[in-house]
């Protein structure tokens, strides 16, 4: 007899998720840059960035959260918020704006919910700090992501540019409003 999995569980990182995370978002994140391999470049990068140490300050940081998804004990995605975030040149009229500095779910997991849950609890955890907006940025190629946004009703408003030794990616700035005007 098969046993059925848990249901998904949200809820805020804690320290011991920082290992997780950062695995996870090395995997996320060469899925969606390496698209011709991994270079030294981006090998240097995710292994220099995503740590678990790295985490462990995020979480620790006051003026930023992070929401996980875990199913039976085993992370599936999770989304991490900026209160405090410089705002990009085109977004600098909003008065309030939280950014999402990153949302990842596990490529096997993609159209399962998560990512829009995770969404949701995001934009839920910016109104209850009295924030208007929610901004993001994302790789101008990265097609199934401008879709899953635009479906969030997320607008484009400029771009930035992601570098990296030698490397310029261009990201789309994308914004939604989260209070009534």
């Amino acid at each position: 007899m098969r046993q059925e999995p848990d249901l998904l569980i949200y809820r805020t990182a804690k320290s011991f998720d920082a290992a997780k995370l950062a695995a996870l978002s090395i995997e996320v994140w060469l899925h969606t840059y390496a698209k011709a391999g991994i270079s030294t470049v981006f090998a240097e990068y995710v292994l220099q960035r995503f740590t678990p140490q790295y985490f462990e300050q995020m979480i620790a940081d006051n003026a930023k959260q992070i929401i996980v998804a875990e199913q039976d004990g085993h992370l599936l995605g999770y989304i991490a918020i900026d209160y405090h975030a410089v705002l990009p040149e085109s977004l600098h009229a909003l008065t309030t704006a939280a950014e999402i500095s990153t949302l990842y779910v596990r490529a096997r997991h993609a159209g399962c919910g998560i990512g829009s849950t995770l969404m949701q609890q995001a934009r839920e955890a910016v109104k209850a700090q009295d924030i208007g907006h929610i901004w993001l940025s994302v790789l101008h190629d990265n097609h199934p992501a401008l879709h899953f946004y635009r479906q969030q009703g997320f607008q484009r408003q400029g771009s930035i540019w992601f570098e990296l030794p030698g490397e310029r990616h261009e990201n789309y700035v994308l914004i939604q409003p989260t209070l009534p005007a």
